[in-house]
Formats: structure tokens, C-alpha cells, sequence
């Protein structure tokens, strides 16, 4: 049996038009950083496994960590990135 289905594609291979994820209270994006780019006055990052939405000024922040696994938690209305190594 045969189905027409589409493969899965990640989303930052594919859908770069796609809404990014917004951090809630207490909320962690980690993972490798694949890229960072400014849209609509917001920093995008891009995960393997997704994408966020974080305030313009952390995009000369995060450019240094495109290609490294990171964290930024959103805790207490601040922003805190760090590398995450091994």
C-alpha cells in the first residue's frame, strides 16, 4: 500500500516564514543554534529543533554562539544566555 504524504522537513530548513516561538516565564530555548537573523525588528533564533522570537538587542549577543549548543532562559521579565557545552 502506497500513501501520498509529504516527508517531514525541519523547520528551519523550510519555513522560514513560519510565526517563531515566543518564551513564557520560566521558559528555556535550548539546543545548537543554527542561525540568528533580525525580522520585523525582532531576533529570530533558530534551532535544530525550532525557532524563537527574542528582543533585537540580543542579536549581536547570540551571533557569537551560531553553530554552538546554548540556552536562554527567560526568567524574572531578563534574558539569560549561556553556552551549553558537553
Amino acid at each position: 500500500m502506497q500513501y501520498a504524504c509529504m516527508e517531514f522537513k525541519p523547520f528551519y530548513k523550510n519555513n522560514h516564514n513560519a510565526e517563531a516561538h515566543r518564551l513564557a516565564d520560566c521558559e528555556e530555548a535550548r539546543g545548537e543554534l543554527l542561525r540568528v537573523f533580525e525580522s520585523e525588528g525582532q531576533c529570530v533564533a533558530a534551532f535544530d529543533w525550532g525557532a524563537v522570537s527574542l528582543p533585537g538587542e540580543l542579536l549581536e549577543e547570540l551571533r557569537p554562539l551560531v553553530g554552538k549548543d546554548c540556552a536562554i532562559l527567560w526568567l524574572d521579565g531578563k534574558f539569560h544566555i549561556r553556552e551549553a557545552g558537553p
